[in-house]
């Protein structure tokens, strides 16, 4: 079903009543809902069994997530028609395995011992779990728990051929299960073999970081270990360093949707990766007693029932997790923050503009995660054992420096490309490939006139590993300003992304500044997606995306993206299949010879706006700048109603170092780049003249300039102890960090 903007707010405020009463509501409608949903489905399956490509025999989940529900309802209610609902689900479930071909058996090694069960590591946990809860209910004859706990000894035995191990969700789900299988038949002649694997496998897990970037399966990591964690009792996982981490990030994430958006392997508003974190919000809030953390955990909710009138059983299954721990004591207040690194530049890489956190709210975020330097052997391992070259190691994509969402009022106008449509990863590395992101791509070689942009830039579609850094980030008077680097020593070339959020009135200005490390020829290309185009002109595109595959959005923004620099580039819209569904993709390229340390630039203007405005009008409030820096630096004007702004941004941070091997090596005539009438070393700056006079800030800098009148310029200082033998009493120049003026007019 499908529902719009005002089904979230009535939903975000009916969650400010009990939680508890909430969840366990949705629970009760959700079981009941699949109760009488099961037969149909199972005949259903009969019809349509087929094997996994991954695992062979696949019976389905639904029945074990019912029992599970059901089971938990037994737990907290007493009453018995809940125990002998699951006991009759979990009875039946081997039963399923007579759908398949006689001799079925036969055609994988690891049947050797006998088809099992449950084959699927992710529904194993609930299996046993939902046999724990009604095992002492006297719903079971003695033949059935027997059966029963073969059925569980045969399945953990299937799993435990393939250890799949390190700090990522297919491990952790193996561990969870593994460990609730020795909780259930402690006196099994495995029983210590599981025990011991399952700990084996949690070890990388417990107080490590996961190396996992697909917001899919981080909760799905997130979940099990929880999972695990209060199996094992070892409390202290919840509060360990890296989960405090966690939670302030997944926190920081959250965007207008209400929900963490999709980045990675993963699908718009996954409905039980959501409620795995309305889980772990809970237990954060519980622990830390962090209203942030409860409204996390409800806004979540929130955003999956916004969509549909009952969730699912599966979902029940997790959201039982969030009705057990969570603290009815602990209020909900939603975040304050702002624009801002979520939560650092070296495990997240992530960057959020906002202005609020209303459904209605401007948020924009930045993924710049590359595999990064941690778990090495984890990652590895998975590289010799499973067909992962196309991931971004683990479950990631090419998404560097991407820009994964875009939201305004409601609207969609930016967002990621989904998870694959076939295994491994569809053709050409669907959705996984650079291509198919907003962001820069490049390869080598010219692209030839008559050849269409995707077909050149498509491969085989695995993944090239690059490296990208933090350059800078910073909240200004006027603007936010992320700029994320970008380093691909394979093709020998890197890019800085700088995304510049002029708050009022809300636009953001993309440069994207390559720098050419080996001397080649290159085809670069800046590329956006969106479902319609509604509109476009020189060098101009109007687009927007209404729909994703069962979700859809208001209509009152599109969003305007303008090339303003256009020296040596062509443009054009290509067909792209993404997010499962058929969209455009909008594109600046260039194809050219470069030598080593020339740069080259792209400027993206992505205005949201009203839909129904004249986007050519939108296009005339911008002018690129000639500077006495060409391709080195790139100055920008907008004219607004109060006045005219301009921002300056150096590509080359390295023009301004001297040769000499002295300190300071920062040198003002090196540096300084002429902007219009304005002249600086910074790095950035934006300043705005309006009637009433001049105001500035301005990044890394050593002197500011304004028609002719020195705004600002750092003080001489003594630097000894030079190294190279140089003089003690040497004067030299420091850079300041930042600067902000206000000059009235005289």
């Amino acid at each position: 079903m499908k529902r719009h903007l005002l089904a979230l707010l009535i939903l975000g405020a009916q969650l400010s009543q009990a939680q508890k009463e909430i969840y366990l509501d949705e629970i009760q409608k959700a079981a009941e809902k699949g109760w009488q949903q099961y037969p149909a489905l199972i005949d259903e399956w009969k019809r349509n069994t087929r094997e996994s490509v991954l695992w062979g025999y696949n019976a389905p989940g639904f029945p074990i997530y019912l029992a599970s529900t059901l089971a938990f309802l037994y737990e907290q209610t007493g009453e018995r028609r809940h125990a002998e609902r699951a006991a009759s689900l979990l009875a039946e479930y081997g039963s399923l395995r007579d759908a398949v071909p006689e001799g079925y058996a036969g055609t994988r090694i690891e049947y050797e011992n006998g088809l099992p069960s449950v084959s699927n590591f992710f529904f194993l946990a609930p299996y046993v779990r939902a046999y724990l809860r009604i095992r002492d209910s006297g719903v079971f004859d003695g033949g059935t728990r027997r059966r029963i706990e073969l059925e569980v000894a045969e399945s953990i035995d299937f799993i435990f051929r393939f250890p799949e191990w390190g700090g990522h969700n297919r491990a952790m789900l193996r561990a969870e299960a593994l460990t609730y299988a020795y909780h259930a038949m402690p006196e099994h002649p495995g029983a210590s073999r599981w025990q011991q694997m399952a700990e084996a496998i949690a070890q990388d897990n417990l107080r490590n970081w996961e190396i996992e970037d697909a917001s899919n399966y981080n909760p799905v990591w997130l979940h099990a270990l929880f999972s695990f964690a209060e199996a094992t009792e070892r409390g202290e996982v919840y509060s360990s360093p890296m989960m405090r981490y966690y939670y302030e990030y997944y926190t920081k994430l959250i965007g207008p949707a209400g929900t963490i958006p999709d980045y990675g392997d993963a699908v718009w508003n996954s409905a039980s990766g959501g409620l795995r974190l309305t889980a772990f919000f809970e237990k954060g809030a519980a622990i830390f007693k962090d209203p942030a953390y409860k409204w996390a955990a409800s806004s979540i909710l929130a955003s999956v029932k916004a969509l549909r009138d009952t969730i699912g059983v599966s979902e029940a299954y997790h959201l039982s997790d969030a009705y057990r721990w969570a603290d009815e004591g602990v209020p909900a207040s939603r975040p304050q923050t702002l624009s801002q690194v979520v939560l650092d530049e070296i495990i997240g890489k992530k960057v959020v503009f906002r202005d609020g956190w209303e459904p209605t709210s401007t948020y924009l975020l930045l993924n710049y995660r590359d595999e990064g330097d941690g778990g090495w052997l984890d990652r590895r391992y998975l590289r010799q054992t499973i067909s992962v070259e196309e991931e971004k190691m683990h479950h990631g994509h090419a998404d560097e420096n991407s820009i994964v969402l875009l939201m305004s009022k409601g609207s969609l106008l930016l967002h990621d490309a989904g998870y694959r449509d076939g295994l491994p990863s569809g053709r050409f590395g669907a959705w996984r490939q650079d291509y198919f992101h907003n962001r820069l791509v490049a390869r080598k070689d010219k692209r030839d006139k008559t050849q269409g942009l995707l077909a050149f830039l498509q491969n085989s579609g695995a993944y090239r590993r690059v490296q990208t850094h933090k350059v800078d980030f910073a909240t200004l008077r006027d603007v936010d300003v992320s700029r994320t680097r970008l380093v691909d020593d394979n093709l020998g070339y890197q890019s800085d992304r700088t995304v510049i959020y002029v708050r009022d009135p809300g636009l953001f200005v993309v440069i994207d500044g390559v720098k050419i490390l080996r001397s080649d020829y290159y085809t670069f290309a800046t590329l956006w997606h969106a479902g319609n185009i509604l509109s476009q002109g020189d060098h101009f595109y109007d687009i927007a995306t209404d729909t994703l595959p069962g979700f859809s959005f208001p209509k009152g923004q599109s969003l305007l993206v303008y090339f303003p620099e256009t020296y040596g580039k062509s443009e054009g819209v290509e067909p792209i299949r993404r997010h499962g569904q058929d969209e455009l993709t909008v594109f600046q390229t260039i194809s050219s010879q470069y030598k080593a340390g020339d740069t080259e630039m792209f400027i993206t203007i992505l205005l949201p706006h009203d839909r129904g405005v004249d986007a050519k009008r939108l296009i005339e409030t911008f002018r690129v700048l000639e500077t006495s820096a060409p391709y080195r630096a790139v100055g920008l004007a907008i004219e607004g109603e109060g006045g005219t702004s301009t921002l300056g941004l150096k590509i080359d941070l390295d023009m301004e170092v001297a040769r000499g091997n002295e300190r300071p090596r920062y040198l003002y005539r090196l540096g300084k780049v002429e902007y219009g009438d304005f002249e600086t070393d910074a790095h950035f700056f934006f300043a705005t003249e309006t009637p009433a006079g001049l105001r500035y800030s301005a990044l890394n800098l050593l002197q500011m300039h304004h028609a002719g009148k020195v705004l600002i310029e750092a003080l001489p200082n003594t630097h000894s102890l030079q190294l190279d033998g140089g003089p003690d009493d040497h004067v030299g120049y420091s850079k300041w960090r930042r600067w902000e003026e206000e000059i009235p007019r005289p």
